[in-house]
């Protein structure tokens, strides 16, 4: 943990709750489109979510990849910041690998961008409401 904050967690902090927004974009993705989530954790300057996905779903997977990167771009946006791709290169990373798995039935970015946000937006008051306490308790359910 670290380099970018201290350990003190602060939930009033803009860029803990914009990587918490981050992480809980993914979540509500990945469950909307029938995923389980088991935790979504924040650790100061990173996060990640404990998801079980259905290799039977790999399109909502790829779905997903994308969750995270529109919720913190939409979060970014309303607080007069921006979002960089180079936060989401792992996530990007892990679109193309499994995506190219897919085949004939692989999704352009950008249509996979356009599902995400649509996920992002139709659960953006919980994603608004959960990034803080996301920040102070470093793990939350869904």
């Amino acid at each position: 943990m670290g380099w970018l904050f201290s350990t003190r967690r602060d939930p009033n902090d803009p860029l803990q709750l914009q990587i918490a927004a981050h992480e809980l974009g993914h979540a509500v993705v990945w469950k909307a489109v029938g995923f389980v989530i088991k935790s979504v954790v924040h650790e100061g300057d990173s996060g990640s979510v404990d998801v079980r996905w259905n290799p039977d779903n790999l399109t909502g997977y790829v779905i997903g990849c994308w969750g995270g990167f529109e919720a913190e771009r939409r979060w970014a946006r309303l607080h007069g910041r921006s979002a960089r791709r180079t936060n989401s290169s792992h996530d990007i990373a892990n679109f193309h690998h499994v995506n190219r798995a897919l085949g004939a039935r692989r999704l352009s970015e950008s249509k996979a961008r356009a599902l995400a946000r649509k996920h992002v937006d139709r659960h953006w008051a919980q994603i608004q409401r959960r990034a803080p306490e996301l920040v102070r308790s470093g793990r939350i359910y869904l």
